[in-house]
């Protein structure tokens, strides 16, 4: 059974990688596919965990002023995790993020993609949405690969890009409407949720400076 289920899923991150559509049709109506999902979602959050760990967030540039210089260090010292307890809660905040946006891009997605779709295009439950937005999600995954020197910060900055284009594909294969619309519906999405984890970062580093 095991091996069944772990065949299943290779099977489906390659279709996935490589776009191939009846794959993205499979995991939407397979409900088996929602636990694979979140296996996705959370490995996904100890991959940008890890990443945030071993990564500098933020770096001071030549030629900035001395004041700039100070609040890049004290934004530096804030996201930087040299303890055990630091990186565990790094870890956890990361995979707790990674959920929350995992939903409200699902569920802004579904709203959206309903909406564009009208009466002649497919209607999406939220459990089809969110299986399809996780497995969109699965190119992120090379996130693990960041703390590798120079290589790794490349592989996962294309595993982000080639993200947006599986995720184009999930809801072209969702509503089964055309790659412009397709590609709006995914921008429109993005565009909120940005605005959200720009509003939350905003508030954990004013939450944070007071310790730093």
């Amino acid at each position: 059974m095991l091996s069944v289920l772990q065949e299943s899923f290779w099977e489906r991150l390659v279709g996935v990688v490589a776009l191939r559509r009846p794959t993205y049709e499979t995991i939407q109506h397979d409900p088996e596919a929602t636990s694979q999902a979140w296996w996705i979602i959370v490995l996904l959050g100890l991959a940008q965990g890890i990443a945030v760990i071993t990564t500098p967030v933020f770096t001071v540039v030549p030629g900035m002023s001395a004041e700039m210089v100070r609040v890049v260090n004290d934004l530096a010292a804030a996201f930087t995790f040299a303890t055990p307890e630091r990186q565990l809660l790094a870890l956890a905040a990361s995979v707790a993020g990674v959920i929350l946006s995992w939903y409200l891009s699902s569920w802004l997605l579904r709203a959206i993609g309903n909406r564009v779709a009208g009466r002649d295009g497919r209607r999406v439950t939220g459990e089809e949405m969110r299986r399809l937005v996780a497995w969109g999600y699965s190119p992120t995954l090379a996130s693990f690969l960041t703390p590798i020197p120079l290589i790794g910060p490349l592989l996962a900055t294309l595993g982000t890009l080639w993200a947006f284009v599986t995720g184009v594909m999930a809801v072209r294969a969702a509503f089964g409407v055309g790659i412009w619309r397709a590609i709006a519906i995914e921008i429109a999405a993005f565009l909120v949720v940005l605005v959200v984890v720009v509003v939350i970062l905003v508030i954990a580093v004013t939450i944070a400076w007071p310790f730093v």
